[in-house]
């Protein structure tokens, strides 16, 4: 009998430990809060504390006033950073006939970059103008339709003006206050005149010192499954700040968080984030190290880890890895070189819930390929996907696919001025599935005026051609 006991403890044992490891985490898992993701569905939480905790690090240097990007992509490459006052570029599409072969390129839209002269000066001060001229896609419109950007800029004040269709014209207005933006309005443009408040973002300065107090903000712009939208609800946030600039207490739409910091030294940050009933939800610590900064933050729902590894003091590599509990884990490395341009950009993604446990790893590399002269000369992606033979983490993975996500190339003339990009992804579906930089096959830059255009006048309604559908009577 006492041996039958003993064999049945020494077989229930482990069979209790991982009925209570397994119970834990799966408690764990169904008890984390839903989180908090801008999608402007009012709700908010830890991650939103954490998030505005970084973005009060550099807000000391000034507010942001302007449009926010209309898409939420990461390592996107903006073509019109590339122009210079004077120049044009064209955005093209490929063409192909219906075998598949190339049959040139479509244009469908381009860009102006040009200073500020005449009446728009004299109305709006020293700055630029850039004009966008687009057409649908696939189709051969006679017309363009015309929106502009005017961006200007004096000792006390800074102006951004979008002109679009009517309804999606808005107009940003900043104030300076000791050679910082302290204010930024924005509003809905109509008929040369502001309509309804966008948004208001405020600082306040102390008097004296000039050190910021506080930091207030309303607005309706939200970011829905990563496009930007302008709502009809405000969302509110309040920041208040300590002596040396941090910030010790948010306010969001009636949730209140506290900072709380171990020490004064404002370069190695230890800070806890507390609820208003005073539970800890939040952390982030920052300490360098040698020629190394480490960082770590996370909440209940995540945890993350970046090391940047510096030269010189110019950062060469970035690792980190990013836990999301009970749902997948994300490791990247970032290499940089001597001129601090990226060279190489490398994640890897793995899907887990249990500790240890990983599944359906693939990864996504991006190159970035510069002359020596320093000017970009490709941009490549890729996709990887590998298989383990079992699925834990301390087993190896073997590579299983390897495809190319997409491809550019930069080409410049003589001068070395940028003259074209050019795409030239092996799967043109895959590249635009996967978010590829500008969704465009080919982009030419030149120093030539778009004249004699006609002007569309009516926006242009992508639904126009669909027939409204019959209502069905009801049954009684």
């Amino acid at each position: 009998m006492k041996k039958f006991l003993k064999i049945l403890l020494i077989v229930s044992a482990p069979l209790l430990l991982a009925a209570a490891f397994c119970g834990y985490h799966i408690y764990r898992a169904l008890s984390l809060d839903p989180g908090f993701f801008l999608s402007g569905d009012g709700s908010g939480g830890p991650e939103s504390a954490l998030n505005m905790l970084q973005f009060s690090m550099d807000l000391p240097k000034g507010i942001v006033c302007g449009e926010l990007p209309n898409l939420l992509r990461a390592d996107n490459l903006e073509p019109t950073e590339f122009m210079e006052i004077g120049s044009a570029v064209d955005f093209l599409f490929r063409m192909h006939d219906k075998s598949g072969k190339i049959m040139g390129y479509r244009f469908t839209q381009r860009y102006e970059k040009d200073s500020l002269e005449g009446e728009l000066r004299s109305k709006w001060g020293e700055g630029t103008v850039i004009t966008r001229y687009s057409k649908r896609y696939l189709k051969d419109d006679s017309c363009f339709r015309v929106s502009k950007t005017i961006k200007a800029e004096s000792a006390d004040s800074v102006v951004v003006l979008n002109i679009s269709f009517p309804g999606d014209s808005s107009l940003y207005v900043g104030r300076h206050k000791n050679g910082i933006v302290t204010e930024c309005v924005a509003c809905e443009w109509r008929d040369g005149r502001c309509d309804k408040v966008i948004s208001e973002n405020r600082m306040e300065l102390d008097s004296v010192s000039g050190k910021l107090l506080s930091y207030t903000s309303r607005t309706r712009e939200t970011y829905v499954e990563g496009s930007l939208y302008v709502g009809n609800e405000f969302y509110a946030d309040k920041m208040m700040f300590d002596s040396l600039q941090r910030v010790v207490q948010y306010e969001f739409n009636g949730q209140v968080f506290r900072y709380e910091y171990s020490s004064n030294d404002t370069a190695n940050y230890n800070v806890n984030i507390f609820s208003e009933s005073g539970r800890k939800v939040g952390f982030y610590k920052r300490k360098f190290k040698q020629d190394r900064e480490i960082l770590n933050y996370g909440t209940d729902r995540y945890e993350k880890e970046i090391i940047r590894y510096y030269e010189n003091g110019k950062l060469m590599k970035e690792t980190s890895e990013n836990i999301d509990f009970y749902k997948s884990v994300t490791t990247r490395t970032r290499l940089f070189d001597s001129a601090g341009n990226k060279v190489l950009d490398s994640a890897v993604y793995e899907e887990t819930f249990f500790p240890g446990l990983r599944f359906s790893p693939n990864s996504f590399i991006i190159k970035h390929n510069y002359d020596e002269n320093g000017k970009r000369k490709s941009y490549e992606q890729f996709q990887e996907s590998y298989r383990r033979t079992f699925p834990f983490f301390f087993v190896p993975v073997n590579l299983e696919s390897r495809v190319e996500v997409g491809k550019l190339k930069f080409d410049y003339d003589d001068t070395g001025r940028l003259k074209t990009i050019t795409d030239e992804s092996e799967d043109e579906n895959r590249a635009l599935r996967y978010y590829f930089p500008f969704a465009m096959h080919r982009i030419v830059y030149s120093n030539e005026k778009l004249e004699n255009f006609q002007k569309c006048k009516e926006p242009y309604n992508p639904y126009k051609h669909l027939k409204p559908k019959r209502s069905t009577p009801k049954q009684e």
